[in-house]
């Protein structure tokens, strides 16, 4: 199953409400992917960075990744968010493989 980045930042608001009341977000990630028939990885935090934190999922093809940040987005809690495709070693071997085959695409000098 293809594996996605989802990087994200809390709003103001969902900070409070963490504060005031902590809660296991990890638990609320993999019932959203559950649904959409998607696996979490896991899910880290990064305060102080340019997103708060990422979450590494599984989701069986990228509209379905989509629409899962697109549900999550919807909730309201999030200020920012980034959707990456990862991609494996061995993804990216194939990957190189198959741009060797690539014809020349060169530009040409003026004569």
């Amino acid at each position: 199953m293809p594996l996605f980045l989802a990087q994200f930042a809390y709003s103001p608001a969902a900070w409070s409400t963490f504060i005031k009341a902590p809660q296991d977000r990890a638990a609320t990630s993999e019932a959203l992917l559950k649904h959409f028939g998607g696996r979490l990885v896991g899910l880290y935090y990064t305060p102080g960075a340019e997103y708060d934190g990422f979450a590494l999922f599984e989701a069986p093809d990228e509209a379905t990744a989509a629409a899962i940040e697109i549900a999550d987005v919807a909730a309201g809690h999030l200020s920012r968010n980034r959707l990456t495709r990862v991609f494996s070693a061995d993804e990216a071997r194939a990957m190189l493989l198959q741009a060797a085959t690539a014809p020349n695409m060169t530009p040409k000098s003026a004569a």
